[in-house]
This record gives structure tokens, C-alpha cells and sequence, in this order.
């Protein structure tokens, strides 16, 4: 089957391994690849390669309008000037938009000046989250990623692989539309575990008072392939796991993944806590991440592509 393919066609075959753990992410499945594809081979070699020219300049002029996802939270959140601050950061913002800032440091559990210090404000999240998967009514508002600092390498394939990231990923978050759908409490971040989150793994925290409400900024310290539930990016969002994107390619015949590699950085998780109950009812996640792997299929092949994945996540819950 794969030998009457046209070279353009196993590009685009190669170049969807990729797609599929973008896919993961962005709520499409290996159908949504697989349709893709199937439209494209309708036409000729020639009209695909035209294709993926004119479209790849179109992906990158979007793309160019995404921001890193740091420390921007809902500016909901953000509005009361008379609100207490606990604020410790063990990270300045890198002027390299390609050199992630400094997360090693361990983050400042000093009190200064405010009530919650970066011990308090870990355990009250780890809390409030795991009394949440128990017993919170969950709707996921928002979800969907953008391409994070612009980020596709795929050698000779970048182009194609722009254009195909197109497909599952907007401009900016902005552009995210508003879902409003049911969520299962077990996929509610940490996915199918409990939040664990340490001073460790934190590079910053916050904690104001809005209200009848305490509003914590947390920003996990960078990691790579971390597991969920784990003490730091882990009990922060929803993190992906290198078996769900090898396992996701299982219907495609010899395809096959290698070295792949899951970095977070700068994520940054916003609860909003209700202070007499201490029940979360709204968690803004920014998770970027770089995805880095090696792809496979007859003949073609692609060495440590790479695509930066911007997630952003909306909930909210009631009791």
C-alpha cells in the first residue's frame, strides 16, 4: 500500500506523527489526521506541494501572534488594587525568547509581609484540588493551544509541518473558543492522581485576597517528561505522558516514534479558592511545553523534530 504512495503523500504521512500528539493535546484524534490526509491525497503531487508553499508563509504570520504563557493569568483575578500580597520568585524573565529562564533555584518560602508563605500556599492548593476531584461538579470552559515561541522544526519537513500544525492549533489564546462542556473529575488535572504539589517544585508563588476569595498564582519549576501527580509541573496541569503519544499511533501501520522528549516550562496554574469552605471553583492553566521526537514510515524519516505547544485550560466548579 505504502509503495503506491507519491513522496509528497509519505511526507505528509511522516509529518502527521507529529500531528498526532499535537492532536492529543487539542481535543482531535488520529480520525481527524487520517481525514486530513485523505483530502490531500485526492490531489496531485504537484498541487500538494503548491499547497504547503503558499499555506506555510500563512502559519507562520499566525503563529507569530502568540505570546509565551508566563505569568499571564485572568485579568479577572488581578483587578483589586487594596488586595494582601504573598509573592516570592525565584525567576526572572529571560530576554531570549529561545532561553528559558533560570528554574533550578528553589523558591523563597520567606514570608514577606503577607499571611501564606510558599509552604502554606502549596498545601492549601494540593487541598483544594484533591477535595475538588472528590466531590466538585466540573465544567471545562476553555481549551485548546496555540504554537508555543514559534516553535517547528522538522528540517527539510518545517514547512509541511507548519501547515498541518495550523490545522489543530490557533493564533493565539484569544482565539480559543469557549467549550462549556462536563468534565470528568479524574481527567481533572493531575489526570487520574492526586496533586502533590512541593515547595520544591515550585518556582513561585502568590497569594492574594480578593474578596471572599484567596487567588494563587503557582509557577512550576521547568521539567522534562514529568509524571502526573508528580511534586511539581505535575500536580499542576494536565501533563502528557509518552506512552499516550505512542500509544495513539497504534493503528498506523509502521509508524514508529523514538526519543521523544515532553519539556515544560514556564507553566503557571491561577486557583481561585472560596476562604470559608476552602473549595476551588475556578483553575486557569497555561502549560507550554516543547514537544521533541523522531518519527519514522517506510523511507521517510525526521530526526529530533520539534514543536513548542502552548495549552491553555478554563475551569470552573460548583458543589
Amino acid at each position: 500500500m505504502l509503495s503506491n504512495l507519491s513522496p509528497v503523500k509519505k511526507v505528509i504521512i511522516g509529518i502527521a506523527a507529529m500531528c498526532i500528539a499535537v492532536s492529543l493535546i487539542t481535543a482531535n484524534n488520529l480520525a481527524s489526521i487520517m481525514m486530513i490526509m485523505a483530502a490531500r491525497n485526492m490531489q496531485s503531487p504537484a498541487a500538494q506541494l503548491t499547497n504547503v508553499q503558499q499555506a506555510a508563509p500563512q502559519q507562520n504570520t499566525q503563529s507569530s501572534n502568540n505570546t509565551s504563557a508566563s505569568t499571564n493569568t485572568n485579568t479577572n483575578t488581578n483587578t483589586n488594587a487594596n488586595s494582601s500580597n504573598t509573592s516570592t520568585d525565584a525567576n526572572k524573565p529571560s530576554t531570549d525568547a529561545n532561553k528559558p529562564a533560570d528554574t533550578n533555584k528553589p523558591a523563597d518560602d520567606a514570608n514577606k509581609g503577607g499571611e501564606k508563605s510558599v509552604a502554606e500556599i502549596v498545601d492549601m492548593y494540593n487541598k483544594a484540588v484533591n477535595n475538588a476531584k472528590a466531590k466538585a461538579t466540573i465544567t471545562r470552559v476553555k481549551d485548546g493551544a496555540t504554537n508555543y515561541n514559534n516553535i517547528v522544526e522538522a528540517g527539510k519537513l518545517s514547512s509541511a509541518a507548519s501547515t498541518l500544525m495550523g490545522m489543530f492549533m490557533v493564533g493565539s489564546k484569544d482565539e480559543i473558543q469557549a467549550k462549556n462542556e462536563p468534565w470528568d473529575n479524574a481527567k481533572f488535572p493531575p489526570e487520574n492522581a492526586q496533586a502533590a504539589l512541593t515547595v520544591d517544585g515550585v518556582a513561585s508563588a502568590e497569594c492574594k485576597e480578593e474578596g471572599d476569595y484567596y487567588i494563587l498564582t503557582i509557577k512550576g519549576k521547568d521539567e522534562v517528561n514529568p509524571k502526573s501527580g508528580g511534586p511539581g509541573v505535575g500536580s499542576l496541569c494536565g501533563v502528557i505522558q509518552e506512552e499516550t503519544i505512542t500509544g495513539s499511533i497504534s493503528s498506523v501501520p509502521g509508524l514508529t516514534l523514538s526519543d521523544i522528549s515532553i519539556a515544560y516550562e514556564n507553566v503557571v496554574t491561577v486557583a481561585k479558592i472560596e476562604k470559608s469552605t476552602g473549595n476551588l471553583v475556578e483553575l486557569i492553566v497555561e502549560a507550554p511545553c516543547i514537544l521533541q521526537l523522531s518519527a519514522k514510515l517506510a523511507v521517510i524519516s525526521i530526526d529530533n523534530a520539534k514543536v513548542g505547544i502552548g495549552v491553555y485550560t478554563e475551569y470552573a466548579l460548583t458543589y
